[in-house]
């Protein structure tokens, strides 16, 4: 599929993947090359839940607010002030005024309603038959919380929430609720979905699928000089020996999420700059409650200790890479020193199978072919996974599905279990815990938690962090969330990893950031 689009078009971000491979003028010119091994699923922020599709929207599309490059702390995007009422069940926000989307269409009060509805009100005309899984994974469903939205004027807009939700400047600051063009949206969702039209410093000149998007610069960008790279490529190499290659000659300028053994090496070499990006993901092994047998809770603990967790994290990860005590990241609100992960015990292990009934049984493992941030091997973590279980008595027959394809089973709840993993869209503890374990988000087909763990009291936990204000007491409610997980065993944690980037050493301006994103419009050549 080749999406060729107009110079008035859209705004492109990148939170995480890239691809490389093709000419350029490096970071000498005008035009960056970024290489990655997997290509966006779709670019309609409100419809993505993959990272090589948000991280590309961020930079065509902004919110009411959004995260200070390095940081998960909040500043002005669309709306240059906030405040929420004294019971934390109303916002409103003021926006800034002028601002055009690359349509060249107003982005007032009217168009920020008028996305929210189109999400929330499954009555409504343009939500169609779209999954919007990111608004009920933070939301609560259809309409969710978001009880109203109204636009009293072009500059104000207010948000009416059925309770308080601690979380839902941050929530709101995410790349899923970027706010698109009315006019764009109504004209075609599927054309939208190719061609996304919001406000951000570039737009989306053309998709090439499973081979390259090339973004351009915005000329209806307000914030901020003209960038310099005003064309961004970001290329899609499969093969990881051939992307280094491509940098290491100087093909591509930016290789994201190099394997541990490549960034070592890149490392190495003259030129060449490894970034580490910081520790905001969980690698885990979900176990589908829905299948037999992991029902009992003693075949979940056994999965649990039949697992060597540390090995794993040692074989197959960097430096910055640590054992999943928490199911949160490190020095998250809510972590608890205290906890440690369920320790390798073979024999434990066999002995809760046997408690269970459920001694020498037969499952699957599905896994991505391509690697995830916080998933540099899937296949090499796939085998050693399996071994550790054939040694307990489990045979699993591993089965390994391109990412889009995935995506699709798990959300279904195909699998018995799952390798997979989660990149934190805005340092906050719900978004690890309630769309990856609620039962609110347990609805197939576009389940996020891909354990289908519904469990009652973990359900009133997440409500109360939800409602709580203080973060002291927020943290005391996500400490015993945690150690719920450890107990109950509905997914087992591995890892939490910083991400290597590399560079060009002859390009400035680059921020690590939690969410792994890239601000290309803060890139430049460095000067000598």
């Amino acid at each position: 599929m080749i999406m060729r689009l107009g110079p008035a078009v859209l705004v492109a971000a990148f939170l995480i993947g890239g691809c490389g491979g093709g000419a350029s003028n490096g970071a000498g010119g005008s035009t960056l090359v970024v290489a990655r091994v997997k290509d966006a699923v779709i670019l309609d922020p409100a419809q993505a839940t993959d990272g090589l599709s948000l991280n590309l929207t961020q930079e065509v599309m902004w919110g009411l607010v959004r995260f200070k490059p390095g940081s998960f702390d909040i500043e002005p995007g669309l709306a240059q002030s906030w405040k929420a009422s004294p019971d934390g069940k109303r916002w409103t926000f003021t926006l800034r005024k002028g601002l055009k989307f690359s349509d060249g269409t107003p982005v007032d009060a009217a168009a920020v309603k008028w996305n929210f509805d189109r999400w929330r009100l499954t009555s409504n005309p343009n939500h169609g038959n779209d999954t919007y899984q990111y608004y009920a994974a933070m939301f609560g469903g259809f309409p969710g919380i978001i009880t109203d939205v109204r636009a009293s004027n072009a500059t104000t807009v207010t948000f009416t929430l059925a309770r308080p939700l601690a979380p839902f400047l941050h929530d709101v600051a995410m790349p899923s609720f970027a706010i698109g063009s009315p006019a764009a949206i109504r004209a075609s969702h599927e054309a939208f979905a190719l061609q996304p039209v919001g406000y951000g410093p570039y737009t989306v000149a053309e998709w090439v699928k499973d081979d390259h998007i090339t973004l351009q610069a915005n000329p209806l960008f307000k914030d901020g000089g003209k960038p310099a790279y005003s064309t961004i490529i970001i290329r899609d190499i499969p093969d990881q020996a051939t992307s280094v290659l491509s940098l290491q000659k100087g093909d591509v300028d930016v290789l994201t999420d190099p394997r541990p053994d490549d960034a070592a090496q890149l490392s190495k070499q003259s030129g060449i700059t490894i970034y580490q990006q910081p520790s905001n993901n969980n690698s885990y092994v979900a176990l589908n409650l829905e299948k037999t047998p992991f029902q009992k809770l003693q075949v979940r603990r056994a999965i649990a200790y039949a697992i060597n967790v540390p090995q794993i994290v040692h074989a197959f990860y960097s430096r910055g890479a640590t054992v999943a005590d928490n199911w949160t990241p490190p020095k998250m609100l809510g972590e608890d020193p205290t906890l440690k992960h369920t320790p390798f015990d073979p024999q434990r292990a066999r002995a809760l199978l046997a408690q269970a009934g459920a001694t020498n049984f037969s499952t699957q493992l599905y896994y991505p072919t391509a690697p995830r941030p916080y998933m540099p091997e899937p296949q090499r973590i796939a085998e050693a996974i399996q071994a550790n279980l054939k040694a307990v008595g489990v045979t699993v027959t591993l089965v390994p599905f391109e990412w889009g394809v995935f995506l699709s089973k798990i959300r279904n709840g195909e699998h018995p279990m799952c390798l997979i993993g989660w990149s934190g869209d805005n340092g906050d503890p719900d978004n690890f815990f309630y769309p990856l374990l609620d039962q609110d988000s347990a609805h197939k087909p576009n389940a996020q938690n891909y354990s289908f763990w519904r469990d009652p009291n973990y359900h009133k936990l997440m409500l109360a962090g939800q409602a709580t204000p203080d973060d002291a007491k927020r943290a005391a409610i996500y400490r015993q969330a945690n150690a719920m997980v450890i107990d109950q065993a509905p997914a087992v944690p591995i890892v939490h990893t910083t991400v290597p980037i590399a560079f060009k050493s002859s390009i400035g301006g680059y921020i690590p950031r939690p969410d792994t994103a890239i601000n290309f419009e803060l890139l430049k050549p460095k000067t000598h």
